[in-house]
């Protein structure tokens, strides 16, 4: 279905061939993004890559981020993902706000790879401030809500005449503060993190500060949001449809047993945990709109014209719900993903093409270990009402947001026996909590693989720690030093840091204790 809003054509697809044909056979085509004028040319500045054109620059951030979120290097973050999830058993053990909890695993696990820091409650300033930044976002996006963005030349008039941009300007003030301010804060780390690799990275030398950073903190704001809204999903699932609990749980009690935690290593031999995940992913699309491509230029599709900019809305929700792809598509049912093929089923919960959700790597194996972990651990139940009787969900109850969550609703977590409580709380006594030692130990896994992303050496990692520590502004440092100890890294990279607001100017004389022993 198409329709034409003044010169803008906008083509609805429901059918999943038909998306597939278009945005991943074609995806050459059709990788564009529709042009957002208010939130990306007033409140991100250009600078957030999901609204980014397919151009160069998009492809300087997909080559820069590539070896980070590829499937092999995915696979070393478990230990984070470890930790993370024992905390939220643990703390499912004495509090049922699981809504809490979820945020505060997907935004620790981010924070943690990106930055170098946890997030242990969930109620830091760090959090509120990611919800308040996700929230600006989503405000700016609106479609319909800002004349400029059916009108582009608005955005020419002065400010006092353009009160959008005014409004644009200080919530990307707030925004670009808080993406350097943690970028900073990864770069002064001791411990190894994305923002220490996208640095001393090739792409990352050719990008200004405040893009690199901003690159970063979108990884960040994607994660927060997308993997714990799935989870919430897969809650309400357990009240709407508990009858595949108990399937669950017998897989799980007969692969894994009493004594341990499901582990990722146990994904092969758990086919119905995965399947459990696939369904939680099509019975509600957290994103129901999918996020809407753009042509790059004129096309043909089965004697239809496809104009060049036309906007292409692959509608998630329709084709996950789609009666001649899934039987009885409202119905949570797992077992529909353990025979037939994928070929002709809707699979692309994670997008399409070259625009495909870079970080679907991480967000599988998390999905993974937490599902496996709860059902293992806890039989979710309803609450009860004033009445004596279990409370009823409303599984069709979801918000209007560009990523739609359920409404608020309530579960209850009972551990399913005195073992399973005893073993969450040693499990959570015993593990390693100190992210320096994790994140080491991650990066050392990925160079025993084969995986060494950027050969941060120790030369280099030490400039940048005296460099954030004593305040050694970048252009005093001997350009001879630097080339011999940081094997040809230029002092531009250096420079860097003096943008960042990690050193000042005003200490020009030192110098020699970069040339100190790592």
């Amino acid at each position: 279905m198409s329709a034409q809003f003044g010169r803008q054509t906008i083509i609805l697809i429901a059918d999943t061939t038909i998306a597939r044909e278009l945005l991943d056979k074609r995806g050459s085509l059709y990788s564009n993004r529709p042009k957002l004028v208010m939130a990306d040319d007033n409140l991100v500045k250009g600078m957030h890559i999901l609204l980014r054109q397919y151009d160069d620059r998009f492809r300087l951030h997909q080559r820069m981020e590539a070896p980070v979120l590829s499937p092999r290097a995915s696979s070393t973050y478990y230990p984070i993902q470890d930790l993370e999830s024992k905390q939220l058993l643990h703390e499912l053990l004495s509090s049922n706000d699981f809504s809490l909890h979820l945020e505060r695993y997907s935004i620790s696990l981010l924070y943690s790879l990106t930055y170098g820091f946890r997030v242990k409650t969930g109620n830091e300033q760090d959090v509120e401030d990611a919800r308040r930044i996700l929230h600006n976002f989503t405000y700016a996006s609106r479609v319909g809500t800002w004349a400029v963005d059916a009108i582009p030349m608005l955005n020419s008039l002065p400010m006092f005449l353009a009160p959008w941009k005014r409004i644009g300007e200080e919530l990307f003030q707030i925004e670009s503060s808080l993406h350097m301010r943690n970028m900073n804060k990864g770069l002064k780390s001791p411990a190894w993190n994305w923002s220490k690799e996208f640095s001393v990275s090739k792409q990352g030398q050719l990008m200004p500060p405040l893009e690199l950073a901003y690159d970063l903190g979108i990884l960040t704001e994607a994660g927060l949001e997308t993997t714990s809204t799935v989870m919430k999903v897969f809650v309400l699932a357990t009240q709407a449809y508990p009858r595949f609990i108990a399937v669950a749980q017998r897989e799980i009690d007969r692969v894994v047993g009493s004594d341990r935690l499901p582990t990722l290593s146990d994904k092969d031999d758990l086919p119905y945990i995965c399947a459990v995940v696939e369904e939680t992913l099509r019975w509600r699309s957290i994103v129901p709109g999918g996020v809407p491509h753009a042509a790059r230029k004129e096309d043909t599709y089965i004697g239809y014209r496809i104009p060049k900019d036309a906007t292409i809305v692959p509608l998630h929700w329709s084709m996950s719900l789609d009666e001649h792809q899934f039987d009885n598509p409202p119905e949570f049912r797992p077992e529909r993903w353990l025979a037939g093929s994928d070929n002709d089923r809707f699979t692309n919960f994670f997008g399409y093409g070259r625009r495909i959700c870079t970080g679907r790597h991480i967000a599988r194996n998390s999905l993974f270990v937490l599902v496996a972990r709860i059902l293992w651990g806890f039989d979710v139940q309803p609450p009860v009402g004033p009445d004596g009787k279990s409370k009823t969900v409303d599984d069709m109850d979801f918000g209007s947001a560009f990523v739609s969550a359920p409404a608020p609703f309530e579960a209850v977590f009972e551990p399913r026996n005195e073992n399973a409580r005893s073993l969450i709380e040693k499990e959570w006594e015993s593990t390693e909590k100190n992210i320096d030692i994790i994140m080491d130990s991650i990066k050392e896994e990925q160079k025993s693989i084969g995986i060494d992303l950027a050969s941060v050496t120790e030369a280099q990692a030490m400039v940048v720690k005296t460099i954030a520590d004593q305040e050694i502004p970048p252009y005093a440092v001997n350009r001879r030093a630097v080339k011999e100890n940081c094997q040809g890294w230029t002092v531009r990279v250096l420079g860097k840091l003096v943008e960042d607001g990690i050193v000042s100017v005003s200490k020009l004389d030192m110098t020699k204790s970069l040339m100190q022993p790592a």
